[in-house]
C-alpha cells in the first residue's frame, strides 16, 4: 500500500514538473512573439512617421503652388477687365479675347486640380496620423504586456520550484 502511494506521489510529482516546464516554455514563446510583434509595430511606426513628414512637405508644396497661381490669375483677370472697360470701343469677341478667357480658365483649372490634390493629401495625412496614434497605443499595450510577463509572471514562476520527492507512509 505504501509502495503504491509512493508510486502515485512520484507520478504526480513528475506530472507537476512536466506541466511547470510546459507552462514555462509557453511563457518564453509568448514573450518572444510579443517582442517580435512589438518590434514590427515600432518599424511600422517609424515608417508612418516618415510618411507623415513626407506628406507635410507635399502639403506645403501644394499650398505654395496654389499661392503662386494667385498672381498670374490676378494679372489675367485685370487684362480681361481692362479689355472690357476700354472707353469708346465696342466689346469685341476676337482671338485675343478668347485667348484671355482661355488663360483664366486654364489657371482656374490648375488651381482647382491643385486644391483637389491638397484636400486628398490632407485626408491622407489625417489617416496617417490616426494610424500613428493606433500604432503608439498598440506599442504601449505590448510594452505593458511584456513588463507583466517578464518582470512579474516569469519572475514569480522562477520562485516556484517543483521538488520531486517520494512520499512514504
Amino acid at each position: 500500500s505504501s509502495g503504491i502511494n509512493a508510486e502515485y506521489g512520484h507520478q504526480t510529482s513528475n506530472a507537476l514538473h512536466k506541466q511547470a516546464e510546459t507552462v514555462n516554455e509557453s511563457f518564453r514563446i509568448r514573450i518572444q512573439e510579443m517582442i517580435t510583434a512589438k518590434t514590427n509595430l515600432e518599424e511600422n511606426l517609424n515608417q508612418t512617421v516618415l510618411e507623415i513628414s513626407s506628406m507635410n512637405e507635399n502639403i506645403a508644396a501644394l499650398r505654395e503652388a496654389i499661392r503662386l497661381k494667385d498672381s498670374p490669375m490676378r494679372v489675367s483677370h485685370m487684362r480681361l477687365n481692362t479689355r472690357s472697360m476700354r472707353p469708346n470701343i465696342e466689346l469685341v469677341r476676337d482671338p485675343v479675347q478668347y485667348g484671355l478667357v482661355e488663360e483664366v480658365g486654364q489657371i482656374t483649372d490648375s488651381v482647382e486640380a491643385l486644391a483637389a490634390k491638397l484636400n486628398e493629401s490632407i485626408d491622407k495625412l489625417r489617416n496617417l496620423e490616426s494610424n500613428k496614434k493606433a500604432l503608439e497605443e498598440d506599442i504601449a499595450v505590448k510594452t505593458n504586456s511584456l513588463n507583466i510577463d517578464q518582470s512579474q509572471c516569469l519572475r514569480l514562476r522562477k520562485t516556484l520550484v517543483w521538488r520531486r520527492h517520494e512520499i512514504s507512509f
